[in-house]
């Protein structure tokens, strides 16, 4: 088994990464941190890429991407961390890869949609939490 931490480029990865990190200490797992990009920006990234490339170099791995990213986020992260960029669509991706790896527990960022706070989670991570059969932690940002 193993702590799955799932984040993207908001500010609160480090948040996500400290309870991520507390939950496999306490259960004695790896960490697999996750990224996964969506179509759109993978689709920017690329014509950034083709467009600087004079030497032609080609089209950009989209799994590559993602963990080249994930690691910028993460910067330098103790050797127990594994980093994984995901390919595809970013709930799906993250419930296939916590499913495959049997995570004792999924821990993603969650948003507050509205002033009031009625919704608490963000589109993604409202859909991790109805498709997984196994514990998700959300973390709130910090206000």
């Amino acid at each position: 088994m193993v702590v799955v931490a799932a984040v993207d480029q908001s500010k609160d990865v480090q948040h996500v990464l400290e309870e991520g990190r507390e939950l496999a200490d306490a259960f004695d797992e790896s960490l697999h941190v996750v990224h996964a990009v969506d179509s759109i920006e993978f689709a920017e990234a690329q014509r950034e890429h083709v467009s600087e490339s004079a030497d032609g170099e080609g089209v950009l791995d989209r799994q590559q991407f993602a963990e080249d990213r994930l690691r910028g986020l993460l910067g330098e992260e103790d050797g127990d961390v594994e980093i994984v960029g995901l390919d595809g669509d970013p709930a799906e991706s993250i419930v296939e890869y916590a499913t495959e790896h049997d995570a004792r527990y999924v821990v993603l960022g969650g948003r507050k949609r509205s002033p009031v706070g009625k919704a608490l989670f963000g589109s993604v991570a409202q859909s991790v939490v109805l498709s997984l059969d196994r514990p998700t932690v959300i973390v709130q940002p910090d206000d």
